[in-house]
């Protein structure tokens, strides 16, 4: 099954993204990739982007440079907003609050779901 999927909704000025379990090296390769290809095509600036993280593992810490990467990847997009939706995980809350902090994503905001 695949790690993650990526919608761009352009009546709703969104992206819709769900990521799912842990991700290897390849997978985190293949995201990037396809993540770019999605956000090229839009001003994002004009954009949510909503990433559904309910079924996202807790960040081990080998996970945290990657998730970091890639919150830094949304950031520089620049996006208007960046939702992280989470569910009943306080944990995988924290952690992508904190991460989202240290790098500077004032935009974002994780919502339980």
């Amino acid at each position: 099954m695949k790690k993650y999927d990526i919608q761009v909704q352009h009546e709703k000025k969104t992206i819709d993204m769900v990521v799912r379990g842990s991700f290897s090296e390849q997978d985190v390769q293949n995201f990037m990739r396809d993540y770019q290809n999605a956000v090229s095509s839009i001003k994002a600036g004009e954009y949510t982007l909503e990433i559904d993280c309910t079924n996202l593992d807790i960040l081990t810490q080998d996970m945290v440079p990657q998730m970091e990467a890639s919150l830094n990847m949304y950031k520089e997009s620049g996006f208007h907003t960046v939702q992280l939706n989470i569910r009943n995980n306080a944990v995988l809350k924290l952690q992508l609050h904190r991460l989202a902090r240290s790098i500077g994503l004032k935009n974002a905001k994780t919502v339980d779901v």
